[in-house]
């Protein structure tokens, strides 16, 4: 009966110590930021393809796929954009975070402003 109740009592302490523990990593996930120029946007699938240069000294450039979830926050300067308002050549910050299992999560799409030239 005293092997049960220990063994109920470890059970009880695993199973909340986990959920914080993981709760914790989840919090500490490091940002990762790239910042390059949008080649294409699919809406059906909903992902965007940002070319980056990849070697500063041999100018190579590589696309990376990016998958857009729904709670993604996509802005340019004050204003709230939406995935189909990219459009290619745009050029973007996405922050985004890899879990463990390698699957990114983008957390953000910074568009960056366009400056307007002054009318002579």
């Amino acid at each position: 009966m005293k092997v049960a109740l220990v063994c109920l009592a470890v059970v009880a302490l695993v199973g909340v110590a986990v959920p914080v523990f993981a709760q914790e990593k989840a919090q500490t996930a490091q940002v990762t930021s790239v910042s390059g120029e949008v080649v294409s946007v699919n809406l059906v699938k909903s992902e965007v393809v940002v070319k980056q240069l990849k070697d500063a000294v041999t100018s190579t450039y590589g696309n990376t796929t990016f998958a857009v979830a729904p709670e993604t926050k996509i802005a340019e300067g004050d204003a709230t954009l939406k995935l189909s308002d990219l459009k290619a050549g745009d050029k973007v910050t996405v922050e985004y975070t890899t879990d463990v299992l390698g699957k990114q999560k983008v957390e953000s799409i910074a568009v960056e402003t366009k400056e307007v030239a002054p009318v002579k």
